[in-house]
């Protein structure tokens, strides 16, 4: 049972209830329309209808920036948003109000950019009982972050071939999990006013053309949460595709990221994505824990964004 502090929820900010409507508008945005997200009648049967795990971090990532936006280095032009982590915890459910507890995290430099020093937030989002939804970290490099050493481009290998109809389980993923490329898309004026107006992320980098010629990045950027959300959905309509195990959903716990380059408006992205490691639930032994690699690459054959993301899936028999 997980633990209830209402008394936290009064002391928190930027208390928000999710709604049929912002789950739909953020899976449009993004591309992420898992049945379990928009069939209302499927997700009632598994407790839902259930928010986005994403939307709890971008809802968290729009907090910070509404209400402690030094934490976020807004109207700063030297800083830019540079890496995120987030630990799922707790299922949103259509009619949950959450809200944000944010605190400061001791570190030093070690993962920013050259020229760069790191100021990295501790965050909670918590439900209207004041138990915990989702926690991480955000990263924010200050002063002349010039970029680093891009990531190679993945070169992908094939899936083993399964015979046709053959339940794939946790176990499969290495040999049989999903990698490709996406189709790509070009992101746009209202991909990006759209989604930082939806989930509160106003942040003059990607609102104040005039502001942004001044910043670090030279011009307007697309929200790096965007553009993660969208490689996310592009490796989850692969992994849904694929014929899965009826004993149980994958469920998504995770996630992290590092930016290389900003993304611009116009600039057009792919997502490579492909199964990285497997290994056994320590406090559910029926299921294992996966992660994937995501990589954002432009048009220019450069890898933009990198990250991962974690999956809990159902072993295979005798496991």
């Amino acid at each position: 049972m997980a633990e209830r502090s209402p008394e936290r929820v009064e002391s928190a900010l930027g208390h928000r209830t999710v709604t049929h409507a912002a789950v739909s508008a953020f899976g449009g945005m993004t591309g992420d329309r898992a049945r379990l997200h928009f069939d209302h009648h499927f997700g009632r049967a598994h407790g839902g209808p259930i928010a986005h795990g994403l939307l709890n971090a971008c809802w968290a990532v729009g907090a910070l920036t509404l209400h402690a936006s030094e934490r976020m280095g807004v109207n700063e032009a030297d800083a830019v948003f540079g890496e995120f982590s987030l630990r799922l915890e707790q299922v949103v459910k259509v009619g949950d109000t959450l809200c944000l507890q944010v605190s400061d995290v001791a570190g030093d430099d070690a993962t920013a950019p050259p020229g760069a020093r790191a100021q990295r937030s501790a965050f909670e989002m918590l439900n209207q009982e004041g138990v915990t939804t989702s926690s991480g970290q955000v990263t924010i490099w200050r002063g002349d972050p010039r970029p680093g050493a891009a990531p190679e481009v993945w070169g992908l290998e094939a899936a083993a071939p399964r015979p046709a109809g053959t339940a794939l389980y946790a176990d499969d993923m290495l040999e049989a999990g999903p990698r490709g490329v996406s189709a790509g898309r070009t992101l746009t004026e209202s991909d990006v006013v759209a989604f930082a107006t939806e989930v509160g992320e106003l942040n003059p980098a990607y609102l104040n053309a005039e502001f942004a010629k001044r910043s670090a990045d030279g011009a307007r950027i697309v929200p790096p949460m965007l553009t993660f959300c969208i490689g996310f959905a592009d490796f989850l309509r692969a992994l849904l595709a694929l014929p899965m195990s009826a004993s149980g959903f994958a469920g998504h716990v995770g996630d992290r990221w590092r930016r290389f380059a900003p993304v611009h408006l116009g600039d057009t992205l792919q997502t490579r994505f492909k199964p990285l490691s497997v290994r056994a639930s320590a406090s559910r032994p029926e299921r294992c824990v996966v992660h994937f690699g995501l990589q954002l690459v432009n048009q220019h054959d450069r890898v933009v964004q990198e990250g991962e993301t974690v999956m809990l899936m159902p072993a295979g028999p005798g496991a």
